[in-house]
């Protein structure tokens, strides 16, 4: 197997609890256990650098409304000439859709390098529940989509819209879909961690030609050996239902809340696991219920894994949202049932460890109490193990790495 250099640019910090940082961590681990050299690029503030990779500290701002771990790097074709004087890369992958993508575009048409774009975000997923800031986000989304075009001198014009596939959307998240398959046709190669999310910027215009893969992002394998050293430290025998995320309105936890009094299980218990805009609110909505404890934001993955080893079900109640969240495989991988509300969420879901329920209150809760059942745990519970072998890490990166070598025979070809 040919070793390669491979540049990984995000705008999260690092490290971080975001799926994209934990994502892209559990990614340097990897490739460079396959044998390749890989360089970190990421906004220099909080970076911690990883003790396995080079890192390339990136000058970032952040927009007042972002999530506290995002930033926006800076990505002029100035700092890409910088960086390209002092770093040679086979090939360069970007994770977030705004400073880091057009980075690495201007970085790879400088070295003549293939560029591969992770899309980690369903961007049209916010507009039912933040319609006016998802306004306004997809406008500068669409802007950055130009941007890169410019930046690549991309020409290729999108195929119409499938809207068979996309029937759905609405106006402004076909709007958002497409913005993706601009995107798409100014790198090299795409790839998403879920499938259906490929289909759709398919079905957006973006050409069945452009080299893509769906690589599903396993679990990380310090948190495997994190598991097999955690034991329950619980003093309580309360059935504990737990949610690990965001705070923010797409993740619909009102409804958790809402659904959890509902089912009203005598002994049951509820702790909501994270930070941001909408924690105060959620604590102001829960008063009173001593049944719900909120955690507020845990950094580390220890605490995660205790957190999740702790729980009897995970539960995620996000609609047509989420993309591939890693804290599905990482309470899949400790051993947790999935009450989950979205049909599209198609990595490591199946019916024989989890439970697909309506998205209303009312088929939540039904859920919760289904759950409630011990046999049904136990049956579900089994059936997590399926995770090892299906979003191990190895699989992960392999498939990175067979993507990557496919593009750089191709480029060879080229010439």
């Amino acid at each position: 197997m040919q070793t390669l250099h491979i540049a990984l640019v995000l705008e999260d910090m690092f490290p971080d609890s975001s799926g994209v940082s934990r994502s892209v961590q559990m990614q340097i681990e990897e490739l460079v256990r396959l044998g390749h050299r890989v360089t970190l690029l990421a906004p220099a503030v909080q970076l911690v650098p990883p003790a396995n990779a080079e890192t390339i500290r990136l000058p970032s701002y952040r927009f007042p409304g972002l999530p506290k771990h995002t930033r926006i790097t800076v990505s002029t074709r100035a700092l890409a000439k910088q960086i390209s004087r002092e770093h040679k890369f086979d090939i360069i992958h970007s994770q977030t859709d705004t400073g880091a993508v057009q980075l690495a575009a201007h970085i790879a048409r400088i070295q003549h390098i293939p560029h591969v774009h992770t899309f980690h975000t369903n961007m049209a997923g916010a507009h039912s529940t933040a319609p006016v800031i998802a306004f306004l986000g997809s406008i500068g989304y669409r802007l950055g989509a130009y941007k890169l075009r410019r930046i690549r001198g991309s020409t290729q014009a999108l195929a119409a819209i499938n809207r068979t596939i996309l029937h759905e959307e609405s106006p402004l998240g076909l709007f958002d879909w497409r913005s993706q398959a601009l995107m798409a046709t100014s790198v090299d190669a795409i790839t998403t961690p879920s499938r259906y999310m490929l289909r759709y910027i398919q079905a957006a215009g973006a050409s069945m030609h452009i080299p893509n893969a769906s690589i599903p992002t396993g679990y990380s394998r310090s948190f495997e050996a994190i598991i097999a050293k955690t034991r329950r430290k619980r003093t309580s025998h309360a059935l504990r239902f737990v949610s690990v995320s965001r705070i923010v309105k797409e993740k619909r936890l009102a409804v958790v809340i809402d659904a959890f009094r509902q089912a009203d299980i005598p002994d049951s218990e509820l702790v909501i696991i994270g930070d941001g805009a909408e924690l105060a609110a959620l604590r102001a909505h829960a008063r009173g219920d001593t049944r719900i404890t909120f955690t507020g934001h845990v950094g580390s993955q220890q605490e995660i894994v205790q957190h999740l080893r702790d729980a009897d079900i995970f539960i995620l109640a996000s609609y047509r949202f989420d993309n591939q969240p890693i804290v599905i495989t990482e309470a899949l991988a400790a051993g947790l049932p999935v009450l989950y509300c979205d049909d599209r969420l198609d990595v490591g879901l199946h019916s024989n460890n989890s439970l697909l329920v309506e998205s209303s209150c009312e088929t939540l809760a039904a859920g919760m109490r289904q759950l409630a059942d011990k046999s049904t745990r136990h049956r579900l519970s089994i059936g997590t193990k399926s995770v090892f072998r299906e979003l191990s890490p190895e699989a992960t990166a392999r498939a990175y790495t067979k993507l990557y070598q496919q593009l750089l025979s191709s480029k060879k070809r080229n010439f």
